[in-house]
Formats: C-alpha cells, sequence, structure tokens
C-alpha cells in the first residue's frame, strides 16, 4: 500500500526554494509506486509564478486540485515533506520532515532549532555547511520551570544532506545583443546576502576602459513585475554613476528565464565565468548550473557551493576548481538582521576587493587554464550528481518511510519471540539505540508487551511502607514501570523509566539501563532518553482532564507533543501503558493525596520520618520550593481525582485494566485495590 506524503512547499515560484520544491517532487515522482504524493502550495515572498507551459506544470495543478479535494473529504497523511524556513514547521502528519536551505551565516536562530525539536523527526538540508551549522549552534537557555541556566541547548534531531541534481537543458536563445566578446555573468535576486552592490560597481571599476567587456546581470529585486523591473534598473544606473566615463558594458536581464535560457548564457562562448561574491550560499544553484555547463566560477571558497566545486586530484585530495577570490569571515551587516532568521551575532564572508578585481583579470588573461579546470570539474559533476544517484538519496534520506517500515517489523517479530517481558524489555532497550527517530522508536514499542501484566511504581509516601525485597521479587518477572526517583529505589528490577522536569533528578543509568521516557516543558531534552516529549502549555482549562480528549493524546496520535495532565501519570504514563499493549498496570505508591504535613512532605523521601535524604533526590525544580506552584497542588489534586474514573475507562476500552495499590488513594471502589 502506497504511502500518503503532503508537500507543503512553494512548488509554483520562481524562487530558490520553489527551485527547491520541484527538485523535491521529481524526486518523490521517481517513486510514486510507493508515495501517493499531494501538495498544497505556499506563496514565497512577493516573488511571481512559473508560467512555462510544460508537463511538470500540468503534473503540479493536478496534484494540487486533488489535494484539495482529498483535504475536503477529510484525507489524512502518513508523513509530510515541509520546504521551507524551520519558522514555518509544523506539525501535521504522524512522520514530519522538514526540507530547508538552511542558513548562509555561522549561526541559526533559536526559533529555527526550537521549532525543529518540536515540528519535526526529521531536516533535510541541501550541503555540509547548513549541515554543521544546524548541529554546531548551541545556545545558553532559561528554563522555563525553574529560571536555571541550560547550556549548550542546540538541535536534538537527526539532520541530512542531499545535495542538487543536474538537470541538462537545451539552449534557448536569449534577446541580447552583445557588443562585447569578453563576457561575465551574475544571477541572483537583489538582497544584502548577494553583495550585488560590490559585484557590479567593482567589475566597472576594473574595467572601466575596457569597451570588450561586459557584464550580463540576470537579476530583480522582488519580484518580476514592470514596477520592479523599472526599480532595479534604476538601482543600477545609480551605481554605475560612480564610475562616470565607463566603457565596460553592463547587460541588465529582467524577467523570467527558462532553465534552457539559462543554459543558453551559461554555454554563450563569448562567457568568460560565473561571478559571485555573495556572502555565503546554502548551495548556490546557480553556481552548480554554471559548474555543469563547464562554465569557470569566479568565487569564494566558502560555505555551500564547496560541496560540488572541489574536485579530486590524482592523489585524492579535493580542493575548489574555482577562480577564488579572497574573503574574511566577520559579522553580518546591521542591515541584514532578519529576527527569526539571520542572527545579528552571526558571521559570514566578505570578498576582498582586490582579489575580485584579480580575478576578473585573471579570468581574461588565463581563460584557457580556467577553462579547462571548469571542463574537469564538469566532467566530475556531470559523473556524480546525477539525477539517478541524487533523486534515490533524497527519497531515502526521508528516513522511516519505506523501506525503514519492513526493517522495524522484522525488528519487533525478534523481540516479540523473546518469552520472558523483562528479558524482552532488556532486548529492546538494545534496539532502540540502533534508532535515530522517535516514530521509528514508537512503531518498535507499539503493542510490544501486549496482554501482559504491570506494575507502576509511583512516589508517593506508600511506596516505602512494602517491604523492599520482597517487593523486589514480586517485580522480578513482571514488567515494571518507574516513574521518576522510584526508580532509584528499584532500578535492577525497572524496564521503563518515566520522568518529567518537576522534583528532577539526574538518573544514573549506569548499573541497569531502562527505556527512558521524558515528558517535560522544556523543548530540550533534560537528561539522557530514548523518547522525548513536549508539553507546549501548564493550563489547567487546556488540561486532558479538562477535555476528556484521552483519544487524541495516544502516542500514535502525537509523537512528539503531550498534553498537560495535569500530572505525569495522566501526561505520559497512561499513553505508555496503551501503547505497550499491557492488559493489567498495577499502581504501587500512587497515593493522589495531600498529606498534611507541607508541600515539602508529599512523597516517599521527603515524608515525615523519612530515613532518606532529599537533597540525594531532587537537584532541581523542587516543586515545594516554587509558591505559584504550591499554591495550585490543591486544585490539582481536585481535578485529577474527579477524573480517574474516567481515566479507567478508557484504559480498559483500550484493552488495559487499571488497579491500584495504596492505602490513601482516594479513587473510587471501581477501581480494584490490589493487597501485596
Amino acid at each position: 500500500m502506497r504511502k500518503t506524503i503532503l508537500v507543503k512547499a512553494p512548488a509554483l515560484s520562481r524562487s530558490g526554494y520553489g527551485e527547491q520544491a520541484r527538485f523535491a517532487l521529481r524526486a518523490l515522482r521517481t517513486r510514486e509506486d510507493v508515495l501517493d504524493i499531494y501538495i498544497v502550495n505556499i506563496p514565497w515572498g512577493q516573488t511571481g509564478l512559473i508560467v512555462e507551459e510544460s508537463e511538470e506544470r500540468v503534473w503540479l495543478d493536478q496534484i494540487i486540485q486533488k489535494t484539495q479535494i482529498y483535504v475536503q473529504n477529510q484525507g489524512t497523511f502518513d508523513l509530510s515533506l515541509q520546504i521551507t524556513i524551520p519558522n514555518e514547521f509544523e506539525k501535521i502528519a504522524p512522520y514530519n520532515v522538514g526540507y530547508t536551505a538552511g542558513i548562509e551565516t555561522t549561526k541559526v536562530a533559536p526559533q529555527w532549532i526550537e521549532k525543529s525539536n518540536l515540528m519535526v523527526d526529521k531536516i533535510i538540508t541541501i550541503s555540509e555547511h547548513s549541515k554543521k551549522v544546524f548541529e554546531n549552534t548551541k545556545y545558553d537557555v532559561g528554563n522555563r520551570e525553574t529560571g536555571e541556566e541550560v547550556k549548550g541547548w542546540g538541535l536534538q534531531v537527526p539532520v541530512k544532506v542531499v545535495n542538487y541534481a543536474v538537470r541538462e537543458e537545451e539552449p534557448q536563445e536569449v534577446d541580447i545583443k552583445f557588443t562585447t566578446t569578453k563576457n561575465f555573468l551574475a544571477v541572483s535576486q537583489w538582497g544584502p546576502r548577494k553583495n550585488l552592490e560590490n559585484t557590479i560597481v567593482w567589475f566597472a571599476q576594473e574595467f572601466k576602459d575596457d569597451a570588450d567587456v561586459g557584464l550580463v546581470v540576470k537579476t530583480s529585486t522582488a519580484c518580476d513585475s514592470l514596477r520592479d523591473r523599472m526599480f532595479t534598473e534604476s538601482r543600477i544606473q545609480g551605481l554605475l554613476a560612480n564610475v562616470p566615463d565607463r566603457k565596460c558594458k553592463i547587460y541588465f536581464v529582467h524577467g523570467e528565464l527558462s532553465p534552457g535560457q539559462l543554459t543558453w548564457l551559461y554555454q554563450h562562448p563569448t562567457m568568460k565565468a560565473l561571478i559571485n561574491i555573495a556572502h555565503g550560499e546554502g548551495y548556490g544553484l546557480p553556481l552548480f548550473e554554471a559548474a555543469y555547463n563547464g562554465l569557470p566560477l569566479l568565487t569564494i571558497a566558502w560555505s555551500g557551493q564547496l560541496d560540488f566545486m572541489c574536485r579530486p586530484n590524482k592523489k585524492g585530495k579535493s580542493f575548489p576548481r574555482i577562480i577564488k577570490v579572497d574573503y574574511d569571515v566577520q559579522q553580518i551587516q546591521k542591515t541584514a538582521v532578519w529576527d527569526g532568521v539571520l542572527q545579528a551575532d552571526s558571521m559570514w564572508a566578505y570578498a576582498k576587493e582586490a582579489s575580485y578585481k584579480q580575478g576578473l583579470r585573471a579570468a581574461i588573461e588565463k581563460d584557457k587554464h580556467y577553462k579547462q579546470e571548469a571542463l574537469g570539474l564538469q566532467k566530475y559533476i556531470l559523473e556524480n550528481f546525477t539525477q539517478e544517484k541524487i533523486y534515490a538519496q533524497f527519497v531515502d534520506s526521508l528516513g522511516a518511510t519505506l523501506e525503514a517500515d519492513a526493517s522495524i517489523a522484522t525488528l519487533k517479530q525478534d523481540l516479540l519471540a523473546i518469552e520472558n517481558p523483562k528479558e524482552r524489555a532488556a532486548a529492546a532497550v538494545e534496539a532502540l539505540q540502533g534508532l535515530s527517530l522517535q516514530t521509528e522508536k514508537l512503531k518498535l514499542l507499539k503493542d510490544l508487551f501486549k496482554g501482559e501484566s504491570c506494575y507502576v511504581l509511583s512516589c508517593g509516601p506508600t511506596l516505602t511502607e512494602h517491604d523492599s525485597d520482597k517487593l523486589t521479587a514480586l517485580l522480578g518477572d513482571t514488567l515494571t514501570v518507574s516513574i521518576k526517583q522510584a526508580y532509584d529505589l528499584f532500578s535492577e528490577v525497572t524496564d521503563f523509566h518515566v520522568y518529567n522536569c518537576a522534583n528532577y533528578k539526574n538518573y544514573d543509568y549506569s548499573k541497569k539501563r531502562p527505556v527512558v521516557m521524558e515528558a517535560s516543558t522544556t523543548p530540550f531534552k533534560l537528561g539522557e532518553c530514548d523518547l522525548k516529549f513536549f508539553i507546549r502549555e501548564r493550563n489547567f482549562d487546556n488540561s486532558v482532564s479538562e477535555k476528556k480528549n484521552f483519544g487524541d493524546w495516544t502516542l500514535d496520535a502525537q509523537s512528539i507533543l503531550r498534553p498537560y495532565g495535569p500530572g505525569i501519570m495522566y501526561e505520559g504514563v497512561f499513553y505508555l501503558l496503551q501503547h505497550l499493549g499491557v492488559s493489567e498496570a498495577t499502581t504501587i505508591g500512587w497515593d493522589n493525596k495531600l498529606l498534611p504535613d507541607g508541600a515539602d512532605q508529599q512523597h516517599f523521601y521527603d515524608k515525615k520520618g523519612s530515613q532518606y535524604n532529599k537533597a540525594d533526590f531532587i537537584h532541581s525544580n523542587e516543586v515545594a520550593a516554587n509558591e505559584a506552584a504550591v499554591a495550585t497542588l490543591s486544585h490539582e489534586e481536585k481535578i485529577t481525582l474527579s477524573v480517574i474514573d474516567d481515566w479507567y475507562d478508557w484504559l480498559k476500552a483500550e484493552g488495559c485494566e487499571l488497579k491500584i495499590a495504596s492505602r490513601l488513594n482516594p479513587a473510587s471502589k471501581k477501581i480494584a485495590r490490589v493487597e501485596l
């Protein structure tokens, strides 16, 4: 059965992200045997739409129309591919992939990291530069619960790199009447990053007295309208006014050019080089296109273009096969700062004027040498960036969408063959280490303990009223879930450990590693965990206990987010039990009652007469030390008790019988009490 994939992208936009979207869709089309493709087209700034009549454009229109009908009929999707900047990532399918050009600077915005961690299971980007910047960006951030500073917060989802593929096009002539025989080409939209002002002015200065040299500037400011053409042409004329008595020629090209027309420019016999002294590129598609058309590149050896312009020599050592322009890496200009995208303290490259001008001269004076270098690079790209190779890489990079399902099914079958649930859980711990995506891990765990009984250990005062040795023996052959610090008392028999950010402790798993689940209001991982869930808000009115929409929050339905319970049992533990498929769950130490002894004496480790030192069990975010949290405890107790019967009914309908071992829990007698 084919998987339904929703592609959210500027699929019709004449922009860099539009090209990226169409590249991805071409790759997906090669696997329509396993993928049922749907498209939600989104705008991209003020850029225009592709108008060229082609088979691809007809196909895009058909898929967009098909999607509208499918959505109207309440159709659902197995996965999404979102081609945009990370600020706009959404959780719109069970499995979500963000596909972004990434960043041209040395640092991504914290909004990108937060959105990526929360909304997608994986990021695909287009160059090693973007990947490294994503992975290396770290921030010191505040914990929402405690106000404490967390150092080194960064990306927590995997990043894959897939370059673009070669698209060979038949040349289509452009209406340019060349009066010059030594020409250069610059292709870019006019913006702060592209450094087009210096590209033009420095060129005009260098060839001020040479009437046989020309520069073709293919650009626009925002779109391809007549008004934009007039505005952009005026900008160019304003720049050239600074170079009076100029003899060199500037050819201005505005409006849409087809791939064939760009090919004609790249291959024109008078072209000496493509110029790009932008401050940085996510990839540099015009550079790539020019390179596989055999045109020399006059550019800097920095950022995304390094992925394709470095060809290995006979000794296997790679270096850029370009007309190299020297540069400095410095902080971006204030005018380039873009809140949520380009950080004020990030850096990018600044081409050196003298080196650029020297490179322009070298392109003419050493044209045979650089043409040979360009032809060598062309051969390398045509061999290594074929559509067959790159499209296959892109589809494979989606991850747990196609063949991965089969491998997980085989892995699960091997685990289910292990009869003893404790041994099966131990094997699951090892199996999870080989999976990078949370959706993969959840698929593996789904119904892995179907029909098994389970004990759930909580941190209430009654947990330690039982004989520790006898309880350990009881748990020795039964699946055991420990909540928070209960793990410290029963680590040897714990199979699953669940914690959150309240009364947090740094747990030591060196003796025995269980499957670890974290559900907290911090978007970053607090500790070592296999499953990380995020709780977006603490709002009683919006809690799952008030809305009673239990079925909306299963781990199948929500693979990253958790609801506000209140309480870890409602937010995570009950859903874990349902996901594992256990048929009976007995809680021990889940007392659900506030003792009159004070907020700082509500657990086995801090109750009156406790043999334990509380400082050994809480390392940060102590609830009793937070006046605002203490003030809501009685309300939390009330709302928690009011919905226990509803939770019991839901779990029973899901095949799990809930039982309680506690002398304090005031739940109704509908829930069976167990004597241990």
